[in-house]
This record gives structure tokens, C-alpha cells and sequence, in this order.
């Protein structure tokens, strides 16, 4: 089968990492399911050396951006809306696979002109991201809602990647039938319990130490506030552990801050960005693995780095909530712990800095789960199935 893939996103190695390891690996995926995939970035700054060069822009979009982005991204359906014409005449697929993108409406148009079978694909409800974190002067009025709606209308099939945010959508009034739920998911080849961590551990300086390890964004949504407490109860606890804290973020300049002491700063080691093909490395040289999420209204993550930890086979500390709760059993193949709660977090890791049989034994049992049930390949060929049913029924 001929499919046409096509995603917007603004960068692959800063905001969308997460985003484009889930277009690259899905489409790699598939094409390991013997379909012939053909992804386009239409977005006209993606790559890294766009990224790069337009500093100009950059700094426009940090000064002027929050009371320009929703006007500007209704403006760019013009251009969108030629483009997908092209690509959908060129390429004649099968069927269309489309990565939602915030206030876009043209594909499902071009793919409903050209009768083409189209399937959206949703990762976040994007209107009530943009209303719940967003900070933004000037906000479209309703805009957002009727558009993300439009698009799950027009499409044959949408797949998500949580029960919740399917919960989400059947609210809003769209068949539950026409939406699927398939997770996100890891390369259980890349991330594994064999990759050496004998780099990360000689650039650091960790030899001997029990590590903690974080990999995401520094935001408000991924709890790594509430690790700043847990960090200085930890290190005064124990002389033998470190933290490894990858990644960036609006929050991560604070937490530098609050731990530059020099006896400090060599047992708190913030990594800054570290490409996704460098992270196995990273996951490696962590003995307990962390994702601290606080309590949301809305948890609709499906979060990557849940899968890498496991893959990796390490012992997760996580929160116990959404998608996350659903995957974890709890002291079996990982440890749950209730958002926020500091003291539970506190004991729970403390009994796995302790004993590291228990560690060994959990990290086991959280990569049997991964290879039985979410690695990419499982999920392409969820995706594979939808995309045939579509194709069939036309």
C-alpha cells in the first residue's frame, strides 16, 4: 500500500523531539511492514539548518510571538493547502496519514477533493493545550475548537495515543467507532538493557554512583518541580547517589540555579539537549529512572520516555495516572506513586537506591512488557490495519 505521511512540524531536535522521533520511528516502521511510505515535512522551517540560520526569526517569534502565532498559523493554510494538492497529485496514494497540527484544516479538504481515504492522527487536543498553556496576547475566538473539530470530522479514522484523550473527543461528540487508541512506542532494539554506559558515566564522573536519571522537557507537565525537594532530601541522605537530569526547558535555568553549589553541582549534572540518538546511552547509566508527572485535569500523554526507561529495562518511579497507571503494575514491572505526593516518591526510590536486587528484578519484568505489547513495530502494525480498513472500504 502507497501511503502519504505528511506532518508540520517547526524543528526536529528542540520543541518537537518527542513529535519527530514518533514520525520518524512510525514511518520506519511501517515500511518494515513492507507498505511504501513517502513522509513530507511541510512545514518550511523544519530542518536543523533552517532551525539554525533563521536566528532573526527566532528572536521575532520570542518578542512578537504570542500575539501573532494563531493569526499566523490560519495564514499558512494558503500555503499548506498548495502544496498538500501537489504532493497528493504527484504521489496518487492510497491513503493519507496526516499528523494533526494546530488550527490546520487543508489536508482533510485536499484529501476529500482529491478522494483520497484520509486518517488523522492525534497526539495532544491541541485547542485545549493552547487555552491551558499557552501564552498568548491574543487568542482566536472558538477558531481553534471548530477547526480541530473539522478535521476529526472529515477524516475516515482518527488514532490517538490515550484512552483519555479518546474520552476527550467522544465529549466533544465524535463517534467513539471512528476513533482508535494506539500508543506511542520504542525501538526495543535501540534501547536496551545491553547499551553501554561506560561514556556517560567517564564524562560525568559517576563511576560508584547510584544515578537517578530524568530524560524530557524542562515543563510545567513533565513534574520536574517536584524533584527539587526530592533532590536535596536524597543527596543528604546518601553520599553514594547522583542525579542525571536530560534535557531542556523553561524550567531548567531555575533548577541550575538552585543547585550551583559546587559540592552540589557535582551530584546534580543537568546535561542540557542530547540527541535522541545519544539518549540510549544516557538511560543506560541510570539505576532508577523517573517520571514525576504532576496532577493534571487532562493527562493525555502517551509519554516516550516511559517506553525508553522500560525498554531499557530499568526501574521506573512514575506517577500514577493515565496512560501511565494503565501500563505500570504497580512494585511489578515498575513503582506508582500518587502525583505531587512527595513522601511516597521519597520512599518508594529510596527503596530501590537500597536494593538493588529489587532494581534488577523490576527493570526485567518492565522490558518484557515493552516487547510484548509496545514497541513501534506494534504499533505500525495497529496503524497498518486502520489504514487497510480504510482503503478497503472505499
Amino acid at each position: 500500500m502507497k501511503i502519504v505521511y505528511l506532518n508540520y512540524l517547526f524543528d526536529l531536535n528542540e520543541s518537537s523531539v518527542g513529535a519527530a522521533v514518533h514520525v520518524k520511528e512510525l514511518e520506519k516502521a511501517l515500511r518494515e511492514c513492507r507498505h511504501r511510505v513517502k513522509t513530507y515535512y511541510l512545514n518550511r522551517f523544519t530542518s536543523v539548518e533552517a532551525s539554525i540560520e533563521s536566528k532573526f526569526r527566532a528572536y521575532l517569534k520570542k518578542r512578537f510571538g504570542k500575539y501573532v502565532n494563531q493569526i499566523n498559523g490560519l495564514k499558512a493554510n494558503g500555503r499548506y493547502f498548495v502544496k498538500e494538492w501537489k504532493i497528493i497529485c504527484q504521489e496518487r496514494p492510497d491513503v493519507v496519514l496526516v499528523r494533526y497540527n494546530f488550527l490546520n484544516f487543508t489536508a482533510g479538504l485536499v484529501a476529500r477533493l482529491k478522494r483520497v481515504p484520509f486518517v488523522l492522527e492525534v497526539n495532544a487536543p491541541m485547542a485545549y493545550e493552547s487555552r491551558r498553556f499557552g501564552d498568548l496576547a491574543i487568542r482566536l475566538p472558538l477558531i481553534p475548537e471548530l477547526l480541530e473539530r473539522l478535521n476529526l470530522l472529515l477524516a475516515d479514522r482518527v488514532i490517538v495515543v490515550s484512552k483519555k484523550l479518546k474520552d476527550f473527543y467522544v465529549r466533544w461528540h465524535i463517534p467513539a467507532r471512528k476513533i482508535r487508541v494506539i500508543p506511542n512506542g520504542v525501538d526495543a532494539r535501540k534501547f536496551h538493557p545491553g547499551v553501554s554506559a561506560k561514556p556517560v558515566v567517564s564524562k560525568y564522573r559517576l563511576k560508584g554512583k547510584v544515578i537517578l536519571g530524568f530524560v524530557g522537557s524542562f515543563h510545567y507537565w513533565h513534574g520536574v518541580e517536584n524533584l527539587i525537594e526530592f533532590i536535596t532530601t536524597t543527596l543528604s541522605r546518601y553520599d553514594n547517589v547522583a542525579f542525571l537530569l536530560v534535557g531542556h526547558g523553561p524550567l531548567k535555568k531555575r533548577m541550575e540555579e538552585l543547585f550551583e553549589d559546587e559540592r552540589m553541582a557535582e551530584r546534580v549534572i543537568f546535561t542540557g539537549y542530547v540527541s535522541h540518538e545519544e539518549i540510549p546511552q544516557y538511560i543506560a547509566a541510570m539505576d532508577v529512572v523517573l517520571a514525576p508527572y504532576p496532577k493534571l485535569d487532562l493527562f493525555y500523554y502517551s509519554p516516550l520516555k516511559l517506553f525508553e526507561y522500560m525498554a531499557a529495562g530499568k526501574a521506573v518511579v512514575a506517577s500514577r495516572i493515565g496512560q501511565i497507571a494503565e501500563i505500570i503494575t504497580d512494585r511489578s514491572n515498575g513503582m506508582l506513586v500518587e502525583p505531587d505526593h512527595f513522601e511516597e516518591l521519597r520512599d518508594r526510590v529510596f527503596e530501590l537506591i537500597d536494593k538493588a536486587s529489587l532494581r534488577k528484578r523490576i527493570g526485567a519484568r518492565a522490558r518484557e512488557v515493552i516487547l510484548h505489547k509496545y514497541t513501534w513495530s506494534h504499533a505500525a502494525r495497529n496503524v497498518s490495519d486502520i489504514l487497510t480498513q480504510v482503503r478497503d472500504s472505499q
